[in-house]
């Protein structure tokens, strides 16, 4: 690298700009602190602090957010060679020898093409593995496998380990990534509501288009503003035919929301978005159908145009966020770092409750909210008692009208994927097994601590984990701790689980009270997978 690249990361003080004393002493560095990676660097390639500064913003800015690891282009004159080059080249401005050996290395042995960063690179991420696994040592862990996708589409799988070290800190640390072909609700075993729900046909058709219809009408600053003052115009109307309340912080003019990458995320912001700017939306793509710059475009808007004011796509649109409205709560709950076990096994009861008395009795509220959402906006609605017809006229289906169509085919199709993934996931032994890891809850004086429970535990769910002659030994022990432990001053602050482990490491009752202390590593390993929306296995 060049001095006249360095100079980007390192700006010059300016004695025409005028600075306060607390601005230039977060930015000067003492001289003390510059030392040279090796004693016989030139003193040239040292910068002066008396001359310059180290901007660290905008070292962050060129090196952490613009630059990958390896540059699209790694030429001698690219401004972005990557992180990998440029840190090299910063190493070398620092260090005469590195610099020499980069100069006078032959061009075919230089070692930095990309071949050699990856293998660099992976010799680093062995070094952190093999850490990783000393780490756990021969202590029980738990993998948990997230799933997302890349900008290039591919299905991404992360691989973390979470353990509880000497100290009993609970650790979730990042172990690989893996690029996986098929992703889905049963291989991976997720809390996917969403996933699930597009195995009826319909409801996929209706996410396509959702968003089709997101991607269009967002595609860019310009249609982004456009969308913006169209909201802008139907909120002012709204509000003059007293459609809508006028006060503080109301009516704010929002956007289209992007679903989330992961197939556990409840898409709910983005159904509810859509419903709240319809009108704006529909006049962005109606504009478009004769504006676009090419006849492909236009095309395209037009298909997804008539989808966005098609009946069964402002079914589903309702429909969704009934559905998502409810498990919401769920969704987001579960994905919390720290959850309140019994809370979340009673939402997940609620929930199921929520989702069957919809099957039950939401059907007639939905299609009139359904009719009067098409008559505001003169969208056109079929006669729900009419034959259904699939397609053409002649495409008929027997003895089967539009309302049993919308009803049985669609509306009551999805809420079974709902009831069917939560009857999968939540079912009655996990429900017992995290029930009953609450018996040594230290909430509220430990409560809820029940030597009976905990010792049902470890007899039902932990039978390789404990000898027969300790499962018989265990309630003896928890009789001391409940008389000890429970009553010791230094706990009655303890807030989480895992600060009761790593209290009972400092104050020594670990070792007094071993078949409890690994009762409790065991639990803060436990694949509540079982309960969230990662996949988790214990080993």
């Amino acid at each position: 690298m060049k001095s006249k690249t360095i100079d980007s990361f390192f700006k010059k003080k300016s004695t025409e700009t005028t600075q306060s004393p607390s601005e230039a002493s977060q930015i000067e560095v003492p001289h003390s602190s510059f030392v040279p990676l090796n004693p016989d660097a030139r003193p040239s390639k040292i910068p002066r602090v008396e001359d310059e500064a180290l901007d660290l913003s905008n070292l962050e800015r060129e090196l952490g957010l613009r630059c990958a690891f390896r540059g699209h282009d790694e030429s001698s004159g690219s401004k972005n060679c990557g992180n990998f080059l440029e840190f090299l080249s910063l190493l070398a401005s620092y260090c005469g020898k590195v610099e020499d050996i980069l100069k006078s290395a032959p061009k075919n042995a230089s070692y930095t093409s990309s071949t050699i960063q990856k293998e660099i690179l992976q010799i680093y991420a062995n070094r952190v593995r093999n850490v990783i696994r000393e780490e756990i040592g021969d202590r029980k862990f738990s993998i948990i496998m997230d799933e997302a996708r890349d900008k290039s589409k591919k299905e991404q799988m992360t691989i973390i380990l979470k353990f509880a070290d000497k100290q009993r800190q609970v650790k979730e640390q990042f172990f690989d990534i893996v690029h996986v072909k098929y992703i889905a609700s049963l291989t991976l075993k997720n809390l996917a509501l969403v996933a699930t729900a597009r195995e009826v046909v319909e409801v996929h058709q209706f996410f396509k288009d959702l968003s089709d219809i997101i991607n269009i009408a967002s595609a860019s600053s310009k249609r982004h503003d456009e969308l913006q003052k169209a909201q802008a115009v139907e909120i002012t109307r709204l509000v003059s035919i007293n459609e809508l309340a006028t006060g503080t912080r109301m009516n704010q003019i929002g956007t289209l929301q992007r679903p989330g990458e992961t197939r556990w995320s409840s898409h709910l912001n983005l159904v509810t978005s859509l419903l709240k700017m319809y009108n704006a939306t529909s006049t962005i793509l109606e504009n478009l159908k004769n504006t676009a710059s090419n006849y492909s475009q236009r095309g395209g808007v037009h298909k997804t145009y008539n989808r966005l004011r098609y009946f069964e796509f402002i079914f589903i649109l309702h429909m969704m966020k009934e559905v998502l409205g409810i498990t919401d709560n769920l969704c987001q709950a579960l994905q919390r770092p720290s959850q309140d076990i019994l809370n979340a096994m009673s939402l997940v009861l609620t929930t199921k409750g929520l989702i069957q008395n919809l099957k039950d009795d939401g059907w007639n509220e939905l299609v009139k909210n359904v009719i009067y959402f098409c008559e505001t906006w003169e969208l056109d609605f079929p006669d729900m008692n009419v034959q259904y017809i699939v397609g053409c006229s002649y495409n008929k289906k027997e003895d089967v009208t539009v309302e049993h169509h919308y009803q049985v085919d669609i509306f009551f199709a999805t809420i079974d994927t709902q009831l069917q993934e939560l009857k999968s996931r939540f079912y009655e032994n996990v429900a017992e097994l995290l029930t009953f890891t609450t018996a040594l809850d230290h909430k509220e004086l430990f409560k809820l601590f029940d030597i009976n429970k905990i010792c049902i535990l470890v007899n039902k769910f932990y039978l390789e984990d404990f000898s027969q002659q300790e499962k018989e030994c265990l309630p003896y022990e928890l009789k001391h701790y409940e008389l000890d432990v429970c009553k010791h001053p230094n706990m009655r602050k303890i807030s989480t689980l895992s600060e009761l482990c790593k209290s009972l490491v400092e104050n020594g009752k670990s070792v007094m009270y071993p078949l409890v202390d690994r009762l409790i590593c065991l639990i803060l390993t436990l694949p509540v997978s079982t309960a969230t929306s990662r996949w988790k296995m214990i080993f």
